[in-house]
């Protein structure tokens, strides 16, 4: 078998169970909601914990940071995609959407004794064609999905309209402008506007920010990506007559390795990102010595075509985490088919070592302040094996996985705290230091006929064996997910994602666990296609077939909502 053909496969292998149909989010970053491959469990736009199936380790991915991540907006101590400021391809949108059960047309016509509104979902922007290199940009978006069950609680800590749009309390609220310059050997953008968020914090409060201004820029030259943000963030409590100031700058460089170098046998990146921050009267959390420094390190090393070696290790004087892997590709005598073996492994002080230290904690006479920082190390080892095998249009892979954990991050609880309805946990994050095992299997199936039909039949189950009291998620057993693209007349997209997750538990957030049912879930986006003209008219329901349940303590019902989108392409 060519080797070409072989990498091709093994690509299938790896990347299939991330696959999914063509399913619109109802809004960038909101892609968990319709993951069908671990456990996604959304608190709100601001806030998911989300697992991949034989990931390795009981942490959501969002708590690891990577250089991956480098422009990812870091909330509390998560790299998170929303809000995103990401600028978009040239074009001109409108989105908005609603649950289901409300005419969102009421809050125009009607003055006095509105119906309860279902949280929509608003966006409109616009990123015109680039003139001598130079492009503008402006965006405003915000969903407020996932708000309406804690919006009495959350509105006596805030001023009225905490929101740039509307009166429903949503997790975020965000506008931008700015400009930009591309061209062959540049691309480069200044971004400024206002946003409201609402961050989940270890304590499981919810916190109100309000950044004015913030200020974001990014530079791309040469093997160089430099970004550099800043951010004037007010907090308040009203309830309580508190309010504080954080002046944060914060940003990344990065070498990256270029196309020369990526052809020979030692591939190299590094990069260095940092934080400042300078804060004022009452705020939530604290970062040690007011900054943190990281500068960490890429290396791949590939003295082959099917066997590679990657390590990413950074260190500064508070922590260190190194991520290594080695990965083989095995040419078997059968055409089409391919094998990969490989292991990794995550050792390290914190999962985030951009992250807030410390938590401050004051309600109902309690003061305490979390540790955020454990002591001691985490470990995990993972090796795996995945397969693919395709036959004329029909394609069959899998994966199997064991790895195993030392020192896994937790929170160690000292008390509860109820105010109204909900209930806040102190302490401080700790480690499990004993070994968490865990055993995966997954199995896919694809179909397609030219560019008409695409079809997925995907499987997974996951055995860990633990402390799982301790555990603050233990995630979904084992899913089933049936996907469905269409392409009719080359013009109108049809997508269906059916699927089943079983039962999840939050174990560590309240007096009682949490238990998140498992259930079917339904997705589906519809779009109607003008290519010749750069339109697209798209609508998309989601989670139509799932109960109406909180996956996340403090959190909001998952309801059904419909979203439509209408983009014209320059």
């Amino acid at each position: 078998m060519k080797f070409s053909s072989l990498l091709t496969t093994l690509s299938v292998a790896l990347l299939a169970v991330n696959a999914s149909a063509a399913i619109d989010p109802e809004m960038e970053g909101m892609e968990p909601v319709s993951r069908d491959d671990g456990t996604f469990l959304v608190g709100g736009p601001t806030y998911f914990f989300d697992r991949i199936l034989g990931a390795g380790g009981i942490h959501s991915e969002s708590e690891l940071w990577t250089p991956q991540k480098l422009r990812n907006r870091l909330l509390f101590n998560r790299m998170s995609v929303l809000p995103s400021w990401e600028p978009m391809e040239p074009s001109v949108w409108v989105k908005t959407g609603n649950e289901l059960g409300d005419m969102i047309y009421q809050d125009v016509i009607t003055e006095t004794d509105r119906p309860t509104n279902r949280t929509p979902i608003l966006e409109g922007g616009f990123r015109t064609p680039a003139f001598k290199g130079f492009w503008a940009t402006a965006r405003g978006f915000q969903d407020d999905h996932y708000s309406a069950q804690t919006a009495g609680y959350r509105k006596k800590m805030v001023d009225d309209e905490f929101s740039l749009f509307g009166e429903n309390y949503p997790m975020f609220s965000s506008i931008y402008g700015g400009l930009g310059y591309t061209n062959d050997f540049v691309n480069a953008s200044v971004l400024a506007g206002e946003e409201y968020i609402w961050e989940y914090k270890e304590s499981s409060r919810w916190i109100p920010v309000h950044m004015a201004p913030r200020v974001e820029g990014r530079v791309d030259f040469w093997n160089f990506a430099l970004t550099a943000a800043y951010e004037h963030a007010e907090y308040q409590n009203k309830r309580f007559g508190e309010s504080g100031e954080r002046d944060e700058v914060s940003g990344s460089v990065l070498y990256k390795c270029g196309e020369d170098c990526q052809k020979g046998v030692f591939q190299i990146s590094a990069g260095l990102a940092f934080r400042f921050v300078s804060d004022d009267g009452d705020v939530y959390t604290g970062l040690d010595n007011d900054r943190v420094l990281w500068p960490f390190m890429q290396l791949r090393v590939q003295p082959l075509r099917w066997l590679r070696a990657d390590v990413m290790f950074g260190m500064n004087d508070s922590d260190w985490l190194v991520q290594d892997s080695v990965e083989m590709g095995t040419p078997v005598p059968v055409k089409g088919m391919g094998v990969t073996l490989g292991i990794k492994n995550i050792s390290g002080t914190r999962l985030n070592p951009l992250a807030d230290d410390v938590e401050y904690f004051a309600l109902k006479g309690v003061n305490d302040e979390i540790d955020l920082a454990p002591d001691g190390q985490m470990n995990l080892v993972q090796g795996y094996l995945a397969f693919a095998d395709t036959v004329a249009s029909v394609s069959l892979g899998g994966r199997a996985s064991f790895w195993a954990e030392h020192g896994a991050e937790t929170f160690d609880v000292e008390g509860f705290v109820k105010d109204d309805a909900f209930e806040f946990r102190y302490g401080d994050v700790a480690r499990i230091n004993s070994w968490i095992k865990g055993i995966t299997g997954e199995l896919w199936i694809d179909a397609w006929y030219e560019d008409m039909f695409k079809f997925r039949a995907l499987a997974g189950f996951e055995r860990i064996d633990g402390p799982t009291e301790r555990f603050e998620v233990t995630p979904s057993e084992f899913f089933v997910a049936f996907t469905g693209d269409w392409l009719i007349r080359k013009s109108f997209r049809v997508s269906h994602s059916l699927r089943y997750r079983s039962d999840a538990q939050w174990n560590l957030r309240g007096h009682d666990p949490l238990v998140v049912k498992g259930d079917w879930y339904w997705d589906a986006t519809f779009e109607q296609q003008f290519p010749k003209l750069g339109l697209y008219l798209a609508g998309t329901l989601i989670h139509v077939l799932a109960d109406e349940v909180v996956q996340v303590p403090n959190g909001d019902y998952d309801r059904i909502r419909f979203v439509c989108t209408v983009k014209k392409t320059f």
